[in-house]
């Protein structure tokens, strides 16, 4: 396997191949900034992925683009910025903004209780949609159940998928509010209340309010029908074999659905955190909420209702569809997602108008974000920049 070199623009070489690493435009992330996150792309790239892209935004303003190693191992092509990989469960950020979106038209509150929306599901009448924002539902997680994994592959319609849901063991692993528990179930059945009130199927839904006002050009629901141009192709390492991978396992995107089947560019998350962030989706009140850590039914936020290794292990609270954390570079409000064949990550910094983007091919590799954030600000405010 061939694997872009990762200093190239560095040294000064970008113009003599096509495969050079970085593409940054003025203002861009100070060199050492750039060097450090080019060392983290390597070190990552050695744990198990064919390529990457890292991504650093302030003000919605690109000013540094790092591609490394290939998007597709069999055709040897290389990650560029126009390379569309699965986001995972950052699509729960998405659903979280569109659920919230369709509050502001009075279709929904946000304290209405589930059952107003899906009566016919079992578990709905003691449960809101603001729990199912922030994980503190007690509803079990479907990505969980080992059954789940004999049929991934196989589609599911909304219908197949609360049946499923309905028939989990045990149907509750708390009361409502008492506790926080992050289930991929949550958001699945965020999806189908935004279907079911905004009358419309969640594609549309999420193109009329969400991708129109960021201007994105490659952001959808994953489909296998589409021919999608710069689709990356997902892999996992062969173990004992460095450097050798086979195709990930695949799973269908109506499985993950509004929890983790969006696809995209790194530009496009760029372009969505601007816009979602800086006003243009939400109004006031609704992006202050989405941006506030969750609370459980006592008034606690949700990191005190964590289970004790998140707790410790994220030092992190959950609002709607983002952890929430103090960090060097300020609040940092985030996701991360990790599907078959891929892992990424988004975090957006309000002191600094700062957001960053981490896109990797590979379920075998995962890039230290405190590492990342720690190279982009250089213990300042703000990032390192030229």
């Amino acid at each position: 396997m061939r694997r872009r070199p990762i200093l190239a623009l560095a040294l000064g070489l970008s113009a003599l191949t096509p495969l050079s690493a970085r593409e940054v435009a003025p203002p861009r992330l100070c060199r050492a900034s750039a060097e450090a996150i080019d060392r983290l792309a390597a070190a990552t790239m050695t744990q198990g992925s064919p390529g990457m892209i890292v991504e650093v935004a302030r003000d919605g303003q690109v000013v540094f683009a790092g591609t490394y190693g290939l998007a597709n191992i069999e055709h040897q092509i290389p990650v560029t910025r126009d390379t569309v990989f699965k986001i995972a469960s950052i699509t729960k950020t998405f659903t979280a903004a569109l659920i919230l979106s369709l509050a502001e038209d009075g279709t929904l509150n946000l304290d209405d209780r589930l059952s107003k929306h899906v009566p016919e599901f079992t578990q709905a009448k003691d449960v809101t949609i603001y729990q199912l924002l922030v994980h503190t539902s007690g509803i079990p997680d479907y990505a969980e159940d080992p059954a789940g994994e004999k049929t991934k592959s196989v589609a599911k319609t909304p219908a197949e998928m609360l049946a499923w849901i309905a028939s989990l063991q045990p149907p509750r692993l708390f009361p409502p509010g008492t506790k926080w528990g992050y289930s991929n179930t949550n958001y699945a059945l965020l999806g189908l209340v935004a279907e079911r009130v905004g009358g419309k199927p969640l594609a549309e839904l999420y193109r009329e309010r969400l991708f129109a006002a960021a201007g994105t050009t490659a952001l959808a629901i994953d489909d296998p029908t589409d021919v999608v141009p710069h689709r990356a192709q997902g892999y996992r390492r062969i173990k004992g074999a460095p450097g050798q991978f086979r195709n990930a396992a695949w799973i269908h995107p109506s499985i993950p659905g509004p929890a983790g089947a969006l696809r995209g560019t790194a530009d496009d998350l760029i372009r969505f955190s601007s816009a979602l962030h800086g006003g243009r989706i939400l109004k006031p009140e609704s992006l202050k909420r989405l941006q506030a850590p969750g609370k459980l039914n006592d008034g606690r936020t949700t990191k005190l209702g964590m289970p004790e290794d998140w707790q410790k292990g994220l030092n992190s609270d959950y609002g709607p569809g983002l952890f929430i954390k103090p960090t060097r570079g300020g609040i940092r409000l985030g996701h991360s997602g990790d599907i078959d064949g891929f892992s990424t990550w988004m975090a957006y910094y309000p002191a600094s108008k700062t957001t960053i983007v981490h896109m990797i091919n590979s379920q075998s590799a995962d890039m230290d974000t405190d590492a990342i954030e720690a190279a982009v600000f250089s213990g300042a405010a703000g990032p390192c920049m030229e």
